[in-house]
């Protein structure tokens, strides 16, 4: 393991020239720390900026957090009081639960989150109706995004509440059973709204490739199948109409018992709706969410494991934000230093420059010997 000396005096040095983003009512935040040697200190509380920044500059901590919640006394140890006042609504969007980032490389990590990231604020703003206002996006300085909401909307909700957000957003709990029985108006809005759509826009042009591979040597007799009639109209253009339950036809095929050897609704909804969960749904990591007490990283603050700033992006810059890029201290730009790298080799491309190093001594530019280090991969010579 590499000596976090060096690096926690990059870190102090950053402190001393840089200004965090405050929070509002930071006075009524909890802070809490981690040092580069030791576990958690929580349950601080500070006046103002010139306060805490002046703290940080003596302390150089590895991670610095605030609390999403307020309170009337946030430096009281024991939850009840603190006396909560409220918290604001948070997302945290990492590669923990995204399938198959055990094998992604840290730039492929962070391409997938960033989709994921642009799936929720979709849903926070087309579904749920906040404005970008109410919206504050960072950049973690790890592996993904913080989306923070703040509204008088939600500031009161309890767990259970936002669990049921959570809920929407990871689009859990559809299933054929629930869908078939319900009115044809509850698929005028929100996520039902988005399922109708992705469902129609498939049978205004089925893709034979794909019903092949649902249905193998039975593709032939399901393309028949949708030519059949349901209440007057060929069952394809009943499912390709822009409006309507499309799992209406679950509940005709129950009461007339007309199922065919292959129940091709059920098998091709099914497989519909998994796919739709799958590119409808961002991937959050959910007791963050419904956490009423958590801390979270604060703004402009270095994160330990990477050296890279928490940084505020504007939700319209997203789509092109590079963290690799946008997120290094610029007072780590026009430096350069010794590592030794202690694994074979280590490719990274950071400031729009591809580094690829071995095993032993490397020199590089400091920001790439702070990321290194900080990731225990390289230690300063």
């Amino acid at each position: 393991m590499s000596d976090p000396k060096k690096l926690m005096e990059y870190f102090r040095e950053y402190y001393y020239k840089n200004h965090l983003g405050i929070p509002d009512m930071l006075f009524q935040r909890e802070i809490g720390f981690i040092p580069f040697n030791g576990t958690m200190i929580r349950h601080k509380k500070f006046n103002g900026q010139a306060e805490i920044e002046k703290f940080v500059q003596h302390t150089a901590p590895r991670h610095l957090y605030y609390s999403s919640s307020y309170y009337r006394f946030p430096d009281q140890h024991k939850m009840l009081e603190k006396e909560w006042l409220g918290a604001e609504l948070i997302f945290d969007l990492d590669a923990d639960h995204i399938e198959g980032a055990d094998k992604m490389t840290y730039m492929e990590i962070l391409s997938e989150v960033k989709k994921h990231t642009m799936r929720l604020l979709e849903i926070l703003m087309d579904d749920f109706g906040f404005d970008d206002k109410n919206i504050r996006l960072y950049f973690s300085g790890g592996r993904g995004y913080h989306v923070h909401v703040e509204s008088d909307r939600i500031y009161s909700m309890d767990s259970d509440s936002r669990r049921e957000i959570g809920d929407y957003i990871k689009v859990e709990g559809l299933n054929i059973e629930d869908l078939k029985m319900l009115d044809d108006s509850h698929f005028q809005y929100g996520m039902l709204k988005k399922l109708n759509n992705y469902i129609s826009n498939f049978f205004k042009e089925p893709d034979e490739d794909y019903i092949k591979n649902v249905f193998g040597k039975s593709s032939g007799n399901y393309m028949k199948y949708l030519q059949k009639f349901y209440n007057g109209e060929k069952i394809i253009d009943f499912l390709a109409r822009d409006t309507g339950n499309k799992f209406r036809l679950l509940v005709k095929q129950n009461k007339s018992n007309e199922k065919t050897s292959i129940d091709y609704d059920r098998i091709m909804l099914s497989r519909l709706l998994n796919d739709f969960n799958s590119t409808a749904m961002a991937e959050i990591d959910e007791p963050v969410t419904t956490d009423i007490h958590r801390l979270i990283r604060f703004p402009f603050s270095l994160h330990g494991k990477t050296g890279l700033m928490v940084k505020p992006v504007a939700i319209n810059d997203l789509g092109k934000f590079d963290p690799l890029t946008e997120a290094i201290p610029v007072i780590f730009m026009d430096k350069e230093t010794k590592i030794n790298l202690n694994i074979n080799k280590f490719s990274i491309k950071m400031n729009n420059e591809n580094f690829n190093l071995q095993e032993g001594e490397n020199t590089v530019p400091l920001y790439v010997a702070i990321f290194a280090s900080a990731i225990n991969v390289a230690e300063f010579i």
